[in-house]
């Protein structure tokens, strides 16, 4: 496993032999410049995939996202799923999240290929 960034707002890795991401979103972002490595963080990552990757999202511990954090994940949404991400875990524990996530999801066409768990196992046995 291949980590590229751990602070105290996300965790970003990449599983070379399963081609998969693994992307852990935590706490409240109180806007984009908590994170100002997120882009260059997430180029990173998306050049080492290869062909059929995909994606093991916990964001389980994510509270609301204010509206420049949104507009930026939905911009990344967009993005990954023009270079080829085939298939979304995605580790939920609020419906909250989950209803506030389902709109990026369907304008950037990933809501085809993502499943919600509340398991990590679950998540992790989909993916394959």
């Amino acid at each position: 496993m291949k980590k590229i960034a751990k602070n105290a707002y996300y965790e970003l890795a990449y599983d070379e032999v399963k081609n998969r991401i693994y992307w852990t979103m935590k706490g409240y972002w109180r806007n984009m410049s908590v994170v100002p490595d997120f882009d260059k963080d997430w180029d990173t990552v998306q050049r080492m995939t290869r062909s059929g990757w995909t994606i093991f999202g916990d964001l389980s511990a994510l509270r609301a996202m204010p509206d420049d954090v949104k507009n930026a994940q939905d911009e990344r949404q967009k993005k990954l799923m023009r270079d080829g991400c085939t298939k979304v875990s995605c580790l939920v524990k609020s419906a909250v999240t989950k209803i506030s996530l389902n709109v990026a999801l369907a304008d950037s066409g990933m809501d085809k290929i993502l499943r919600y768990f509340d398991n990590a196992i679950e998540a992790e046995r989909w993916l394959g």
